[in-house]
């Protein structure tokens, strides 16, 4: 409590070493914990802020499953669950046991109720996935950019796969770490698989969000 009320007049940070994201800080400020790398906030900055903009633009209900590929500290998990207050059974795959060990024991993850974690490579768990889900949010940041593994076609053909009939996409990137030649030819393979799709660009200044429906 007293490192809390502390945080208001100077950060606390604790730092730990990933092998995929380099160094990873859980940084106490102004009684609020964020975690970030050398040049993103990975969850409950920025990154919180544009999540909670990009869900606020899908049609959610508690029909569905929900998978999230890339964790980061839970932001999503938290505005899902305390926001918009669902109970949908919720899946979070990520391939980093260290951002999996943060989530838990400095954020709380496994309070969330109904919400599976799984350490995995997004990439080879949705080309081996069977289920169905409602809406997938990819959220795949080595530190600010997007692996181009992310953009192809056979990951997006698994991704529409296990979509469901209405089922509903979120995709999180940022155009400065990103080429417009493949950010423009993702745009127009997500259309081609049948869905509709809006672009919502600069959000929160810096990112880029793609939100598809399947017609």
């Amino acid at each position: 409590m007293l490192q809390k009320i502390l945080s208001y007049l100077y950060p606390f940070v604790t730092s730990k070493v990933s092998l995929y994201n380099g160094i990873l800080r859980v940084v106490l400020v102004d009684g609020k914990k964020l975690l970030n790398t050398d040049h993103a906030n990975y969850s409950f900055g920025s990154l919180h802020r544009i999540m909670r903009f990009a869900l606020k633009k899908v049609a959610l209900n508690e029909d569905g499953d929900i998978l999230l590929l890339g964790l980061g500290g839970g932001s999503v998990i938290d505005i899902i669950r305390n926001d918009l207050h669902l109970k949908n059974r919720l899946v979070a795959v990520d391939f980093d046991p260290v951002i999996i060990d943060i989530a838990r024991k400095d954020f709380g993850l496994d309070l969330y109720e109904n919400t599976e974690i799984v350490c995995a490579d997004a990439y080879q768990y949705v080309w081996e996935e069977r289920g169905k889900y409602g809406l997938v949010i990819i959220d795949l940041f080595i530190d600010n950019k997007v692996p181009e593994k992310f953009y192809d076609a056979i990951f997006w053909g698994h991704i529409s796969r296990i979509l469901s009939q209405g089922g509903q996409i979120i995709f999180n990137t940022m155009i400065k770490t990103t080429s417009r030649e493949l950010f423009d030819t993702l745009v127009k393979r997500v259309e081609n698989q049948g869905f509709s799709v809006s672009v919502h660009d600069r959000v929160d200044k810096t990112n880029v969000m793609i939100v598809a429906k399947r017609k």
